[in-house]
């Protein structure tokens, strides 16, 4: 057993087209499991955006709005998303950072 707080691991940004998130993730191999933190104001990553894993997301607080470029959801604190493998997608923030538990996996 290995307890990690998020305060520990060590965070990367990533540059959206407008602003920006700070990812930590916990683990990397074989899936990757971590905090996201979106800045408000941004809209992240920059487009397009896909990958060969499938990926769920969860709310933990804030709002946004999340898009696959046909469908857009508002995404609020106990919201769960899952995208398919190669679906493009990313989030769009108001006013308030949003921070979510993002887990990518090999469907």
């Amino acid at each position: 057993m290995k307890k990690i707080h998020e305060s520990n691991i060590e965070s990367s940004r990533v540059m959206g087209s407008i602003g920006h998130v700070d990812i930590m993730d916990a683990v990397s191999e074989p899936i990757t499991a971590g905090v996201r933190i979106v800045s408000a104001h941004s809209e992240v990553p920059s487009r397009p955006h896909f990958h060969s894993e499938a990926q769920l997301i969860y709310v933990i607080s804030g709002t946004a709005k999340i898009t696959n470029g046909v469908e857009t959801l508002i995404m609020e604190p106990g919201d769960f998303v899952l995208f398919e493998p190669q679906e493009e997608h990313y989030v769009i923030t108001g006013a308030r950072d949003i921070k979510v538990f993002e887990v990518k996996f090999t469907k």
